[in-house]
């Protein structure tokens, strides 16, 4: 079976211990997970990702969105590690000038936390957006909906 050549690809790259994206209802034919292993650092994480980064989808599956789910780590060594892995998502995806990096963290997620992912997504959307490329963060469902909705109306049956 031959793929169409336009098809998309989305990656979704999890650090341990960090929450799957909600943001994910993304219109990627071809989808891939690649997760932190347990003992892992950072930095080999990034490289392990890096290194894959061209044989996770076949010929013809353009990658056009990935989605970094973020823990609460913020040393040094995580915000290189995060920097490094997300530039060179971007750069797989910037030769189609068409992409969109997602940074996502938990709608618990700490102020320093959001500071720091807000500040990564500023710095990179302002290097990227000339190649075409989007950079957003989120912070879970929660954070959403910060207003309180009606409650859903009660199901009914019909009887004939």
């Amino acid at each position: 079976m031959r793929r169409k050549i336009n098809e998309t690809g989305l990656l979704v790259v999890v650090e341990l211990g960090a929450e799957w994206p909600g943001l994910l209802q993304a219109d990627a034919s071809a989808r891939r997970v690649v997760t932190q292993a347990e003992g892992e650092t950072p930095v080999e994480f990034a490289e392990r990702v890096a290194t894959s980064l061209d044989g996770l989808f076949g010929r013809g599956i353009k990658l056009s969105k990935v989605a970094l789910a973020c823990n609460e780590r913020l040393d040094t060594v995580a915000d290189s590690a995060r920097r490094r892995l997300c530039g060179l998502a971007l750069g797989a995806m910037a030769p189609r000038k068409a992409g969109k990096l997602y940074l996502a963290a938990s709608a618990r997620s700490s102020g320093r936390l959001r500071h720091a992912l807000s500040g990564l997504a500023r710095g990179l959307s302002e290097e990227w957006t000339s190649a075409g490329l989007e950079v957003s963060v989120e912070f879970g469902e929660e954070s959403r909906s910060s207003v309180t909705a009606a409650p859903a109306p009660a199901p009914s049956a019909r009887v004939a």
